[in-house]
């Protein structure tokens, strides 16, 4: 059974306009405050998103959610879900003012998406499928569907490669993020991961992590800064 989870932070609700290129975090110190305290909990650590203004977004737990400054009708629909208790699996933005809600096991929720991103989403929703993940930069963005199929949008054809190999090696894909030149990662199988263009430091982590055991699970980047989330709640950043 669900437990409710409600804000742990909330600051001005106010309208936002969306990107991927802010390099800038607002109120930096209180959202690793925040994943702190999350982890601190054992509450699974399920999305980070940073919008064009800088301020950011967090999903935990089943239906959980923390944020500073979001636009009141996103804020509307993350309180209906709660009150519902529906899942919450991951969040992203798109464009100067675009944002896409992952729910349940295919529903998805969202305001101004480039109009290739909506059809390809309706399309998959109707079919039934299980959306898992979305990740969006800039003019790219790649959806994660079923474990082991994907919808892509101009990415690099390196990372269209790479998971091309997984398909055809019937490797489970947990999760895909996108960044700036192209950069990528990919999680896979229970420590599988591949990557192209990331900071250095963070690929040094990662690889420290596999070695002790730990078992990756999502990546997030927010401009110029990353979080790995690992062994489900746990989480290294350079925040």
């Amino acid at each position: 059974m669900k437990t409710k989870q409600t804000l742990l932070i909330t600051v001005f609700l106010l309208l936002s306009y969306f990107g991927n290129t802010q390099t800038t975090i607002n109120n930096e110190s209180l959202l690793k405050s925040e994943l702190d305290t999350i982890s601190a909990q054992k509450l699974p650590i399920t999305s980070v998103a940073l919008n064009q203004n800088g301020n950011w977004i967090i999903f935990y737990g089943d239906i959980g959610f923390s944020f500073v400054t979001i636009p009141a009708k996103l804020s509307a629909k993350l309180d209906t879900l709660n009150k519902k208790q529906v899942s919450l699996k991951d969040i992203d933005f798109a464009g100067n003012s675009g944002w896409v809600l992952l729910a349940e096991d295919n529903a998805f929720y969202s305001d101004s998406l480039p109009a290739k991103i909506l059809s390809d989403l309706k399309k998959i929703n109707q079919q039934g499928k299980i959306i898992k993940c979305i990740s969006i930069y800039n003019d790219k963005s790649v959806i994660l569907y079923t474990p082991k199929t994907h919808y892509q949008y101009n990415i690099s054809s390196l990372l269209k490669k790479k998971l091309s190999d997984l398909k055809y090696r019937n490797q489970r894909v947990k999760n895909i993020a996108l960044t700036k030149n192209d950069g990528w990662i990919v999680l896979y199988a229970k420590k599988g991961f591949s990557y192209y263009n990331i900071p250095l430091s963070m690929s040094i982590k990662i690889k420290e992590l596999v070695q002790n055991g730990s078992t990756l699970n999502n990546v997030f980047f927010l401009g110029e800064k990353w979080i790995v989330i690992y062994d489900k709640y746990k989480y290294i950043s350079n925040l």
